[in-house]
């Protein structure tokens, strides 16, 4: 396999891989008892974020499309308007309040991107972003899919998507667009692999949104009138690149961001990097390490929790070996608050509890011959 996962599919696309791995490791998971399941049924659910009176939201990355373009570095790439944002109500039932975004998957709906990161502002405003870049979509093969699709993609793909209350919404800054050709006039960053583009993760700040790039290895600032820098890049750990996956603030102020780290690194080889973003140009540094293919993390009661894909690493990730860790300052290896979890990703906490997206590779309903998966679904954990 390709020490990274790049294009479309480029976070999950290692995964994908596996596809056909997985299918021994199934049997032998053993659920742990330390979650409980608060809603299922969604399609590759990803970022979760709280909205008013308790309520969460699901960032769903969709099932792609009917059409699949075949032989891709990661497998065939069906592309669709099935990606979106659910609202999960008190009784545990959710139902969309945003459709129709951009949404690539391989066979079957599995492994998807589309509208992956979520993040409610001080403010109350709700916003999620589009994996990919239009030059990417650019990329795709001519005469597979809908024109009006493809269109449609290549103008989502890679923007900040503003969510108004009533569920209407406006796209915003082209983070994947700006990324791509950054990356370009930087190559020597990772030969071989750049120009690239991923936005995956944001934090939506009270005048600044933040964006974590998956295949740029960026931390970009985005301002109100969609101004974008890149703050910082996240070095290359022993094998591949960083793969950032996720932020959050700090109580000092700085910002904390997990990585997934590409394919080749063994479990332990991802590390938590702290931002100092008062400072006009910020150099990365390790503020703990030893994690393994983090998905999500973030600070609840000012203690650093992450999620992690599998704590086999990337390459050797199946169901059942997925976790949630809790870290400390300058640590090397972190300490397990619940496993058992499978394919984990996202991260919500507040008070005792801490919500992750279970099963997010997974569509809502399970296609006949496929691997036993389930359906994508939010978990809660006591801590």
């Amino acid at each position: 396999m390709k020490h990274r996962a790049q294009g479309l599919l480029c976070l999950l696309g290692a995964a994908a891989i596996a596809f056909g791995v997985l299918l021994p490791t199934v049997a032998g998971a053993t659920p742990s008892t330390g979650f409980t399941t608060v809603a299922s049924g969604f399609n590759n659910p990803r970022g979760l974020a709280f909205g008013a009176n308790g309520r969460i939201y699901v960032a769903e990355a969709g099932t792609g499309g009917a059409a699949c373009a075949a032989g891709g570095p990661e497998g065939d790439i069906c592309l669709g308007l099935t990606s979106g944002v659910s609202v999960i109500n008190a009784n545990g039932k959710h139902h969309q309040i945003v459709s129709g975004l951009a949404s690539f998957s391989g066979d079957g709906g599995f492994f998807a991107t589309g509208a992956d990161g979520l993040s409610r502002s001080p403010g109350g405003k709700l916003s999620t972003i589009i994996t990919s870049c239009p030059q990417q979509v650019d990329g795709l093969p001519s005469g597979v899919f809908d024109p009006a699709v493809v269109r449609t993609a290549r103008h989502q793909a890679g923007r900040i998507v503003n969510i108004r209350p009533n569920g209407n919404y406006e796209l915003g800054a082209g983070v994947g667009r700006f990324d791509w050709n950054w990356t370009g006039r930087h190559s020597d960053l990772v030969p071989g692999q750049f120009p690239d583009c991923d936005p995956y993760a944001l934090l939506a700040g009270t005048r600044t949104t933040w964006v974590i790039d998956a295949a740029s290895n960026t931390l970009d600032s985005v301002t109100p009138q969609g101004a974008i820098r890149v703050v910082a890049f996240f070095p290359n750990p022993a094998s591949s690149d960083s793969v950032p996956t996720c932020v959050d603030r700090g109580p000092d102020g700085a910002l904390y961001v997990g990585e997934l780290t590409g394919g080749g690194n063994p479990p332990g080889s991802s590390v938590v990097w702290r931002v100092d973003t008062s400072k006009a140009h910020p150099t990365p540094t390790v503020w703990a390490s030893g994690l393994t293919a983090v998905t999500g993390c973030g600070f609840v009661r000012g203690t650093f929790y992450a999620t992690e894909f599998s704590t086999l690493g990337l390459d050797n990730a199946a169901p059942g070996t997925g976790a949630v860790v809790r870290v400390a300052p300058d640590s090397t290896m972190p300490e397990t608050v619940v496993d058992g979890l499978s394919f984990p990703n996202g991260f919500l906490g507040s008070g005792s509890s801490i919500y992750v997206s279970n099963w997010s590779v997974s569509p809502a309903v399970i296609p006949t011959g496929a691997p036993p998966f389930q359906p994508g679904e939010v978990v809660r954990i006591h801590i």
